[in-house]
């Protein structure tokens, strides 16, 4: 389709400097679909270099066609995509038509995506491994203090990032509605999901059972779904400070979970802690990591 085509569809009028557009329309009874294509008969993602502010929306109305346009920046989908935090640019990526591509961008990240390999597979399984630890660590802080409910949706987080993990592993780019996902394949975290929502031993017994199935799996998969922050160690001879490892392009994104990940891998003899004393007059040590 032609980039006036959608001018016409959508009674909007972009410009050519627009890197690349994606439509999004309704299909029927389709499993899944984005809540941006609620009450709307298509959804437009508009990818840009550089705007103004990161996502930007209009609503336009063409006859009785009714279009929401969702223009990002570049950066965002990205993200969108390394992150998976973003179920609705996934969706519009993945799952839309591509209408306008003139230097092949978003055929591009497509393809990655499907193809799914090398950086950004990488990057996907440490960063679902890092949440997966994070939530599994804020369940057991919760059970601790008898916050079974809290708990509860913590622990239902952690499963949600493992079933991500177990997707990656097999070699295929985490859905949106990855549950559905995870049931084809007859994972053993879907029957650990089952197992946490509706068995009918106590919820306080569920939560324990479901965390040290978590665990283990977060002591199984450690080496595997680490290997990038192990190559990032690698990669220079000196040792790292954690202010240093977050100011790193694939790490930065992880304030909350690079310490616990850390912490997992020094436990386990994986990553060397080094300490030296402060620069300051303080009487501590400064802690750096290193392989």
């Amino acid at each position: 389709m032609e980039l006036s085509n959608l001018t016409l569809m959508s009674g909007e009028t972009f410009d050519d400097n627009v890197l690349g557009a994606v439509a999004l329309r309704q299909q029927g009874k389709a499993p899944f679909q984005s809540a941006l294509l609620h009450d709307y008969d298509m959804v437009v993602l508009m990818l840009h270099e550089e705007q103004e502010r990161e996502r930007i929306i209009t609503h336009t109305i063409a006859g009785e066609k009714r279009t929401q346009t969702v223009h990002v920046r570049m950066s965002e989908l990205k993200k969108a995509v390394m992150a998976g935090d973003n179920n609705e640019l996934l969706t519009s990526l993945v799952a839309g038509e591509v209408i306008w591509d003139p230097q092949g961008i978003l055929g591009e990240m497509r393809h990655e995506i499907s193809d799914f390999q090398g950086a950004l597979k990488e990057r996907i399984m440490f960063m679902e491994y890092a949440r997966f630890l994070h939530m599994y660590v804020k369940s057991r802080r919760y059970l601790e203090v008898g916050c079974t409910m809290d708990a509860y949706n913590c622990v239902l987080m952690a499963l949600y990032h493992w079933a991500r993990i177990e997707v990656g592993e097999a070699g295929y780019f985490p859905d949106p509605a990855i549950w559905e996902q995870v049931k084809s394949m007859n994972s053993p975290v879907h029957k650990l999901y089952e197992e946490l929502t509706v068995s009918t031993e106590t919820l306080e017994q569920r939560v324990e059972l479901i965390m040290l199935a978590c665990e283990f799996a977060l002591m199984s998969k450690a080496a595997d779904c680490c290997a990038l922050l192990m190559e990032i160690l690698r990669s220079r001879k000196g040792a790292w400070s954690i202010n240093e490892l977050l100011q790193h392009s694939a790490l930065s994104h992880l304030e909350a979970e690079l310490p616990l990940v850390l912490r997992k891998l020094v436990s386990r003899s994986m990553v060397r802690e080094i300490t030296s004393w402060a620069d300051d007059s303080g009487d501590g040590h400064v802690i750096r990591y290193t392989m």
